[in-house]
């Protein structure tokens, strides 16, 4: 498989993978429409940036504990995101829901920054592809970065699209049920980050 096909097999794959980031994409698509939850879904365009450089500057040469630090705070942050989502599904009406979409990205780019899967995802498997695939050639790096992220975030953009249209039909108490569910399974998605990274590197 050439590089461009290997970058757009892993975006896709990623993009559709249970994790905080798509469960954010859903909710802010529940909350605010469509247009929150894509911009919640370009989140990694700019977080991942920050991820790429550090883990290929800096990660690899610390201690696995430091990995786990990274993965507990991460969880901590997720599992206040879904506790937070709850709260305000108790006084939430379609008509007065919207959250800004500025405020939807800024949530989006923080929890992909404090989620640990990027890190370790680049650290363990892109960083590694994509250096060796620049050193063959660039131009084929180049591919494989640009079919990896217009699948990764296009994916995503499709749920909120998906989820957005049945927001119509949602009455206040539906959407109320939909979005606690939503909050309750981001903070078990963090309680599962913490678990898995509680004692990474010990």
């Amino acid at each position: 498989m050439d590089a461009l096909g290997l970058g757009l097999t892993f975006g896709l794959a990623a993009s559709i993978s249970p994790g905080p980031l798509l469960v954010l994409v859903v909710t802010s698509a529940l909350r605010s429409g469509w247009r929150a939850g894509a911009l919640a879904a370009c989140a990694p365009l700019l977080s991942d940036a920050v991820v790429v450089g550090v883990t290929v500057v800096v990660l690899d040469r610390l201690p696995g504990r430091a990995l786990g630090v990274l993965g507990v705070v991460g969880a901590v942050f997720v599992v206040w995101s879904g506790v937070r989502t709850v709260r305000e599904a108790r006084t939430a009406t379609l008509d007065g829901s919207a959250e800004a979409g500025g405020d939807a990205l800024r949530r989006a780019v923080l929890l992909n920054l404090l989620s640990p899967h990027p890190w370790v995802a680049w650290a363990t498997a892109l960083g590694p592809l994509t250096i060796t695939t620049w050193r063959a050639s660039a131009g084929a790096a180049v591919a494989l970065l640009i079919g990896f992220y217009v699948t990764l975030v296009g994916g995503k953009v499709v749920v909120a699209v998906l989820v957005a249209r049945g927001r119509r039909r949602l009455s206040d108490t539906g959407y109320r049920r939909a979005l606690t569910c939503a909050g309750v399974l981001l903070a078990l998605a963090g309680v599962a980050l913490g678990i898995e990274f509680a004692g990474y590197g010990t």
